[in-house]
């Protein structure tokens, strides 16, 4: 038969809560004991605070138990033998889990449920190995974080609680919360300093994480989302308590970017952790990399100098048939469209034209009309292109294309520069560094020439340094005008986050700043405002 619900409503609920689990009140659960290491911060804070109330309570049957934030037991404290013994019975041990699905109604399990104070009643226990007790429970909340951080249950073995212990029980949750606040503010400082520490280089992407709290240079600002912080906490408590820095394996940002990283745990401090990131970067694809199938025609759309001359021969690298428009115009001849597509069709093979966009229209509608009827698992057509105007004829040609590839000028790869600045001078000599002064110079310029500007830039500060017998680059070694580093180099996240936007929206308008102050809703004057204030050139 089953047992009629208590009379209050908060009682009643739990009751429900845990007879849908298949839980029976004649039931003897063996305890689920976990590793409760991780609680060592609250029981640092609770247990001087516990043992000073266990010296009040000595001589009564009372107990005072404490458990963390996912109901695992952490301390227990009591003077009484008898007692001791049967709560040891009931399963109350170290690590032992205490959430409803465990133990049913407690004021322990469910006084984390339902985040506030609860009085049980001897009888008002779900299981019938606790009704000899009678408890109040109190939730400990983390001054800093807001988050239960554990409960604090006073048990004695009576028929009702006795109504002292409430006020007592208040105490000591604030006596507790308060160790927590000043630990959290230690620990918040450590956490502050570590990542201070780690920041002096600016060419590396740093963060940090603690119990709330999170930091960025502005670099991790612009390579890291709010999914990858999950990442990082996930990967400090696998990690384990380490003093050195340690690099871990390679990780995939939620962006898709891959990149190295090292881990250095912070003395003192759980759950805490300095990442420093190195975005994975190949300027050249390996040539023994496996490639998928091209589509039938693709559109490689970018500034010159971002690399799309050699992304478009990286997806087809066995292409025998290729115009090169800006080489053919210069030697004074007019691209044969038509002649390419004849001799690509005849040889079975692929074709790239390179800069279409300055194709004369009778080309681009005869490319088009190529694109139109070239069907799957032909060879493929690979268009390289600046962006189009909308309404064009090479937008037109564009949106003909199965695969599009938009790739973003340098300017708007900020987060990047240093690594690929790096990866250029390792080609030049595998002996030169980058210091951090010069990545720092390097990503304040406005990169019109893209990736051939950055390295005629590294090529000249290359030599510089190799002439005086250096082997680390710095910013005496670049030319002169690309030693300043400007205000936008010590931007904070947001300001970075801010900038980024800016320029976006400035290079989707052409430049047209009341068209781009329209596009990100603010006034012309805003727009003028914060142009000047976060060092955007133009």
């Amino acid at each position: 038969m089953t047992a009629p619900l208590p009379q209050r409503e908060v009682i009643a609920a739990s009751w429900r809560r845990v007879r849908s689990t298949g839980l029976t009140p004649d039931a003897r659960p063996t305890p689920a004991v976990f590793d409760i290491a991780s609680a060592d911060p609250l029981l640092d804070a609770a247990r001087p605070v516990l043992a000073r109330a266990a010296e009040t309570l000595h001589g009564t049957k009372t107990a005072l138990l404490l458990v963390d934030n996912e109901s695992r037991m952490v301390a227990r404290f009591s003077a009484d033998a008898t007692l001791e013994r049967q709560l040891t019975d009931a399963g109350a041990v170290d690590g032992a889990a205490f959430d409803e699905d465990a133990m049913g109604t407690t004021a322990l399990g469910t006084t984390a449920e339902v985040r506030g104070d609860l009085v049980i009643n001897s009888d008002e226990h779900y299981l019938e190995q606790f009704r000899s007790l009678s408890c109040f429970g109190r939730p400990i909340v983390h001054p800093a974080t807001r988050r239960v951080a554990g409960v604090i249950c006073m048990t004695e073995v009576a028929p009702r609680i006795n109504p002292l212990s409430v006020p007592l029980i208040r105490g000591l949750v604030t006596d507790i919360a308060e160790r927590l606040l000043s630990r959290s503010h230690a620990d918040h400082r450590s956490v502050i300093a570590a990542f201070e520490r780690a920041s002096r280089r600016r060419d590396v992407a740093v963060a940090a994480v603690g119990d709330d709290l999170q930091l960025t240079n502005s670099l991790a600002a612009e390579l890291l989302g709010p999914g990858d912080f999950g990442t990082l906490r996930m990967m400090v408590d696998e990690s384990g308590p380490r003093s050195p820095a340690t690099r871990d394996h390679p990780i995939t940002l939620v962006s898709g970017i891959t990149a190295d990283i090292a881990v250095e745990q912070i003395p003192g401090v759980g759950h805490a952790a300095v990442f420093q990131l190195r975005p994975r970067l190949q300027l050249d694809p390996p040539a023994t990399a496996p490639k998928a199938p091209p589509a039938a025609s693709v559109a490689i759309c970018g500034e010159p100098g971002t690399g799309r001359t050699v992304r478009a021969q990286s997806l087809t690298p066995d292409t025998r048939v290729r115009i090169d428009v800006p080489q053919t115009l210069l030697a004074g001849e007019g691209p044969d469209i038509s002649s390419a597509i004849r001799r690509a069709r005849t040889l079975e093979t692929g074709l790239i034209v390179d800069g279409a966009d300055l194709l004369d229209d009778r080309s681009l509608r005869l490319l088009q009309a190529a694109i139109s009827t070239h069907e799957r698992g032909q060879p493929p057509i690979v268009v390289v292109s600046e962006p189009a105007a909308e309404g064009s004829a090479l937008a037109a040609l564009i949106a003909c294309c199965r695969l599009r590839i938009t790739l973003p000028p340098l300017r708007q790869r900020t987060s990047e520069i240093a690594a690929l600045g790096q990866a250029l001078l390792e080609q030049i000599d595998s002996r030169l560094e980058l210091s951090s002064t010069a990545a720092d110079a390097l990503v304040c310029q406005g990169w019109p020439g893209n990736l051939t500007e950055l390295a005629i830039v590294l090529d000249n500060a290359a030599s510089a340094a190799l002439t005086r017998g250096a082997t680390t680059v710095t910013v005496a070694d670049l030319p002169p005008e690309y030693r300043g580093s400007t205000r936008a180099a010590r931007l904070m996240g947001m300001e970075q986050a801010e900038r980024q936007a800016i320029i976006e929206a400035l290079d989707a308008a052409a430049g047209n700043k009341s068209h781009a102050a329209k596009a990100l809703g603010v006034s012309r004057t805003t727009l003028y405002t914060r142009i000047r204030a976060l060092g955007i050139n133009g």
